[in-house]
């Protein structure tokens, strides 16, 4: 009878682990980092939007990522024509702002 009692306390310590692995897998998967950066540019007419990832906050390494109709980008922040990108984002979302206030 004691060895019954042992095995049930041994399957609910595996479980218990278990259950912890799956949880932290579900809150890992619950955004994804950028691991690497794109190696062209890409045109911005093809640039629906944007997100910055900081380095400091979940992710290894800071990238700027881009949104396409079809694809999502990861991109090094500091290559210019990355600012280029962004400043071109910019002005657009600036001229929509102003038409709506008309």
């Amino acid at each position: 009878m004691a060895q019954f009692g042992s095995k049930i306390l041994i399957l609910a310590f595996l479980m218990k682990v278990m259950l912890l692995c799956l949880s932290d897998r579900a809150q890992a998967s619950s955004f994804d980092c950028c691991l690497q950066y794109i190696e062209h540019p890409i045109n911005s007419k093809f640039i629906k939007g944007y997100a910055e990832q900081r380095s400091y906050e979940a992710c290894d390494i800071d990238a700027i990522i881009f949104y396409t109709r079809k694809h999502v980008v990861c991109a090094n922040p500091k290559e210019t024509w990355v600012k280029n990108v962004l400043r071109i984002l910019s002005s657009r979302l600036k001229k929509m702002s102003k038409k709506s206030l008309f």
